[in-house]
């Protein structure tokens, strides 16, 4: 299973090291090289993409637990579930879709967008459904991870010189912690676990949490349901729609179609022909809209005049929805920290609703859930023929499978106290190992899958070099992490996101560490732009680090590519490079 074209040539023959010889191959021959993603979501399919396009002689299999890919997309599909990033940009920077149906798009469009980007690009050879990876083990000696798979009701074991974990860090969902809480005899579902076929029309529903998707469920449930009583223990703030100037014209400037108040938009007929046959026009407006998500980073600053200003404006929006009369909701649910400290989403419809008649809000602590209903800390008695969890999800700092690198260590007991992640992609002592989107990484800030193409190509610069220059073990070092860490602590003293309030960005705890970026996704895409090799140790499979130089001639010269033999005349200074020595 090692690289067959480049076995150490230095290896003992009757107690002696042969002499090095030169390795018959070209320079920077690409090697046999086989890649394990784990997750077909939005990560995993951009990472079997770029392969494609990027790579040679090399297997990947992306194996995926559900029965479908889109990850987060297949698995939230509770009432109202949508982006809070307007859809135009809620894409692959390079694969725009001018047929989204709305301004922000609902969770069953999004998942049809990335089957269809897998339909079109045959990315599905890759993808092995129904197949959960339950361990890898790191073995130092062959360069290679063995890995342990759940499928088809068995366990098979399989093996690969890289692996990748793209299953993102919110991927196991959790129960709050209340006595009775499974003794309850209604419907009882998780808004991550949501079943389709629940009707809620004239019942009584009871809805834990004030999350974004406990913002997006309560406005489709009110709207039918007998009653909604809603469990509000934490204040949250309810931003304008982002792009809100974009929104009010395109709303003025088609007075007569029927569009819903507040947050949302339906593109017309009209207005989708216009993205399809326009491409300019069309790649114009998602770069407006996203140098206008871009533009309000300065909300994140703590005591910024941009920041204050949102807080104003944010509490003036707010209270004008919520409307008079309904003071003591106002009070309960603003908060006092800025907004940002937790993510905001544009809520639409949800202040509304909370007015409704049919709506009680409790805003005290769960006593205990009993078999028609909940007790509240007053003894207050709550009935409830459907009871829905919208709390959210357990941090995931390990991964959901047990890892084993460098001397038989445990990434869970590495990560115990804290993680220590490089950049979010990369694990001291678990060599060849990379994450899409892991702990410090962007998190709350602007749209997650730029973030993504950038840590993908990171990545497979650093799989490049390991697949054509022998390398056998590929690890980062611990010292480059301690000083980032160091830096992002520092910096995160003056963002709101260290403000006093309960986020995930902080595992929920008031006070706690910060676990995302120190920046804004345009400055950690920058820094990922470039490796800093230095920041590695490399251990190659040859005792001569150079062997991967081959016989001195390049894969032009071998193949007899006669057009690429002269890369470097040209008529101005552009980059050049010769084919097949580095990523591009």
């Amino acid at each position: 299973m090692a690289f067959s074209n480049l076995a150490d040539p230095t290896s003992l023959t009757n107690g002696k090291h042969e002499p090095y010889t030169i390795l018959p191959q070209f320079h920077s021959a690409p090697a046999e090289l086989r890649v394990i993603n784990v997750g077909a979501g939005a990560a995993g399919l951009l990472l079997a993409f770029k392969m494609k396009k990027l790579f040679q002689n090399y297997e990947l299999v992306c194996y995926e637990k559900n029965p479908a890919v889109g990850g987060t997309w297949y698995e939230n599909r509770y009432p109202g579930c949508a982006c809070d990033i307007p859809a135009h940009v809620y894409t692959y920077s390079f694969e725009p879709n001018p047929n989204w149906s709305s301004f922000y798009a609902y969770s069953p469009e999004i998942r049809q967008y990335f089957e269809d980007f897998a339909a079109k690009y045959d990315l599905m050879p890759y993808v092995r459904l129904n197949s959960k990876v339950l361990s890898a083990t790191w073995v130092e000696e062959r360069g290679i991870y063995e890995v342990e798979v759940q499928t088809e009701g068995k366990v098979i074991k399989d093996w690969c010189h890289v692996l990748i974990n793209g299953t993102g860090f919110l991927n196991s969902w959790k129960w709050p912690t209340i006595p009775g809480l499974h003794s309850f005899g209604g419907k009882l579902m998780h808004s991550a676990d949501w079943d389709p076929t629940c009707d809620w029309k004239d019942k009584d529903v009871a809805v834990i949490g004030t999350g974004s998707s406990a913002i997006q469920i309560i406005p489709q449930i009110q709207k039918t349901a007998k009653h909604l009583t809603t469990f509000m223990r934490s204040v949250t703030w309810i931003s304008p729609p982002a792009s809100e100037h974009d929104l009010r014209s395109r709303k003025a400037a088609e007075p007569s179609a029927k569009q819903p108040e507040g947050a949302q938009y339906y593109f017309t007929e009209a207005e989708k022909r216009r993205f399809r046959e326009d491409p300019e026009y069309h790649l114009q407006y998602r770069k407006g809209l996203e140098q206008e998500v871009n533009s309000v980073f300065s909300v994140f600053i703590a005591g910024s005049d941009y920041s204050k200003g949102a807080e104003e404006a944010m509490r003036a929006e707010m209270i004008r929805r919520i409307g008079p009369g309904h003071e003591d909701l106002a009070e309960r649910l603003i908060p006092t920290w800025p907004p940002g400290c937790r993510r905001i989403t544009p809520g639409d419809g949800y202040l509304e609703a909370l007015i409704q008649p049919n709506v009680t809000r409790v805003h005290k602590e769960i006593a205990k859930v009993e078999r028609d209903g909940i007790v509240d800390e007053d003894g207050t008695f709550h009935k409830a023929d459907i009871l829905v969890c919208a709390t959210g999800f357990n941090l995931a700092f390990a991964p959901p499978f047990n890892v084993r690198g460098v001397d038989g260590v445990t990434m869970a007991d590495e990560f115990n106290p804290e993680p220590y992640v490089y950049l979010a992609v990369t694990v001291p002592k678990f060599p060849n190992y990379f994450i899409i989107n892991g702990v410090r990484g962007n998190w709350a800030s602007g749209c997650a899958l730029p973030s993504h193409e950038v840590q993908v190509e990171y990545i497979l610069k650093c799989v490049k070099r390991i697949q054509t220059q022998g390398i056998r073990a590929f690890e980062v070092k611990r010292e480059p992490i301690d000083q980032l860490y160091e830096h992002i602590d520092e910096w995160h003293k003056g963002s709101v996101w260290n403000m006093p309030c309960k986020s995930w960005y902080k595992n929920n705890i008031i006070g706690g560490k910060l676990w995302i970026w120190a920046g804004s996704s345009l400055h950690y895409m920058q820094t990922l732009k470039d490796v800093q090799w230095e920041d590695y140790t490399i251990r190659y499979f040859n005792k001569n680090k150079f062997a991967y130089l081959g016989n001195g001639r390049v894969e032009a010269e071998v193949l007899g590519k006669r057009d690429l033999l002269a890369p470097y005349i040209r008529n101005s200074d552009v980059p050049w490079s010769v084919q097949g020595a580095e990523l591009v």
